[in-house]
């Protein structure tokens, strides 16, 4: 990843498969039905951080870190997806407080705004 930030290579289509398998990071799904892969923290939000870290010197082990707390998958329905995305507007954004520098912000926080009810699954890892 830290090459490909020095390349300049803004996908965040990098932190997914096949680079980093689904059955790694899936973390849990809805009750209601498991019709779409949803990234609890957007992608997008996840490479910035991962951008910024490195421009301020931050190592590998710590943008690892980040990795393993954030990057995280729930499968949901096609309904709930549409109530994140649309109707809460929580698409590619998390809900206003939400910050990756509060040691305490719940990476799940887009799932429990919208209401998103969901079993965990073992990670495996």
């Amino acid at each position: 990843m830290h090459q490909s930030w020095e390349e300049n290579w803004r996908h965040s289509r990098l932190l997914d498969e096949p680079l980093i398998p689904n059955h790694i990071i899936m973390a849990g799904r809805s009750r209601a039905s498991a019709d779409h892969r949803e990234h609890v923290v957007p992608l997008a939000l996840i490479r910035n951080q991962c951008e910024k870290m490195f421009s301020s010197g931050a190592d590998a082990s710590a943008v690892a870190k980040l990795l393993e707390r954030h990057l995280k998958i729930v499968m949901i329905s096609k309904a709930e997806r549409q109530r994140l995305d649309f109707k809460l507007g929580l698409k590619v954004r998390m809900p206003e407080g939400w910050s990756f520098d509060d040691e305490n912000a719940d990476p799940f926080a887009r799932l429990k705004a919208a209401g998103i009810e969901w079993d965990q699954l073992e990670l495996n890892v």
